[in-house]
């Protein structure tokens, strides 16, 4: 008896002794431990965060997105286990996006423009930097990210989106290179080689990244208004319904007779027949519908309203006509417009149309797959068939950026 408390309180004396190495010990541990779990999330995810997945839901619609949001690392998202850091190799060198004389195009043009800017900075290793009332926040802020602080606003963009918010030229001091280009040289401007597939990547990435935080109309954009509600569309279709019905969208355009003349260029490219995205007959739009068991459902028209019989054809059509709601004359889409379509069961694009382009790239983004949204479609014995997997949608060698 005596022996064993003699061994115990030999035991304690060695503790308080040693007290100050132990404790360094525990807390090493526990760091490493620690750091090991953040090292399984950050390289693929551990079973504990796949659980934490959830689909990412807009607008009341859930889209096939799951996503997850580390809770201690919460600037860094996941998806189903791959987490996006808007992070490259920079050198003391700025790419400057500026307030243009002009605002280049419709949204189409400037996301392409602004993913477009991603490419440059990552390929020649610069940072990527804006003014605040440029049009770089005007394109992400046409459906994400309102705010009721500025700074924080700021903030969010520089750790979120990889784009540094340059206020006045003292931002500008420690580097030794500006670079300006205008968004449209951007939106002409093509990586090198095969690089598309890993821009395609990345450029998912920050489409998910703006869409994770779509406006609501609940704080404002740079200019001082209210942010728009993205949602408004819903609301005023379908009566705050919108989680269960179901829908498609047409977008028929013609841009004064541009969409004519890329058309034949995608044909070349891709192998699509031009006449089936320029008219959008009943014919054509059955074919797609049908298989799906979406003709008992609403279909909505987007139309710049240069064709009147593409309208005409729909409306008279005893099957499409009952079901058709025609949202004409418009020859750029708003946010609540475009959500509409980004959201939607079934998406029917014009490839020649780069609003058409970016909605069908926001699907992709959102896991929304090829049987869900049709661009490029071929005539083949009085049929129409998808020439072109989802992926030529962001091959700038398909889509043959040279065209506006």
């Amino acid at each position: 008896m005596n022996i064993r408390r003699e061994k115990a309180d030999h035991f304690i004396s060695v503790i308080v002794k040693h007290r100050r190495v132990l404790f360094i010990i525990c807390a090493a541990t526990s760091l490493i431990i620690s750091l090991f779990n953040d090292a399984l999330y950050l390289i693929g995810g551990s079973n504990a965060m796949s659980k934490q997945e959830e689909p990412f839901v807009m607008c009341d619609r859930r889209t096939p997105l799951n996503y997850a949001i580390h809770p201690r690392m919460t600037e860094r998202v996941s998806y189903s286990g791959d987490t996006f850091v808007p992070q490259w190799p920079t050198q003391k060198k700025l790419l400057l996006l500026r307030k243009d004389d002009y605002l280049f195009g419709h949204i189409g043009n400037q996301m392409n423009s602004l993913l477009h800017a991603y490419d440059y900075a990552r390929d020649h290793q610069l940072e990527l930097g804006t003014t605040f009332h440029g049009w770089v926040i005007g394109a992400i802020q046409f459906m994400g990210y309102e705010s009721n602080d500025n700074k924080e606003l700021r903030n969010e963009i520089r750790n979120e989106l990889g784009i540094t918010v340059i206020r006045n030229s003292t931002d500008l001091i420690g580097y030794d290179e500006v670079i300006q280009l205008s968004a449209k040289d951007l939106y002409f401007y093509k990586s090198p080689g095969e690089n598309w597939e890993a821009n395609m990547d990345f450029h998912i990435g920050i489409l998910r990244r703006i869409f994770l935080r779509y406006n609501r109309a609940l704080g404002y954009a740079h200019h001082g208004l209210r942010a728009i509600n993205v949602c408004r569309s819903f609301d005023d279709l379908f009566h705050r319904s919108q989680s269960e019905i179901k829908y498609s969208v047409i977008h028929s355009r013609f841009m004064e007779g541009r969409a004519q003349f890329k058309l034949n260029q995608l044909a070349k490219t891709s192998g699509l027949t031009p006449k089936g995205a320029l008219e959008m007959s009943p014919k054509y739009v059955r074919m797609i519908l049908k298989p799906l068991g979406m003709l008992s459902h609403p279909i909505i028209l987007f139309s710049d309203g240069q064709l009147p019989h593409v309208e005409e054809g729909l409306l008279k059509d005893p099957v499409i006509g009952p079901k058709l709601i025609v949202m004409g004359n418009k020859t750029s889409l708003t946010g609540p417009d475009t959500a509409l379509a980004i959201l939607s069961d079934v998406y029917i694009g014009n490839p020649a149309s780069v609003t058409s382009g970016y909605i069908a790239r926001s699907r992709f983004a959102l896991g929304y797959g090829e049987e869900q949204t049709y661009m490029f479609r071929k005539e083949h014995h009085d049929k129409w068939i998808s020439v072109c997997n989802a992926k030529c949608i962001w091959n700038p060698w398909v889509m043959n950026t040279n065209l506006v």
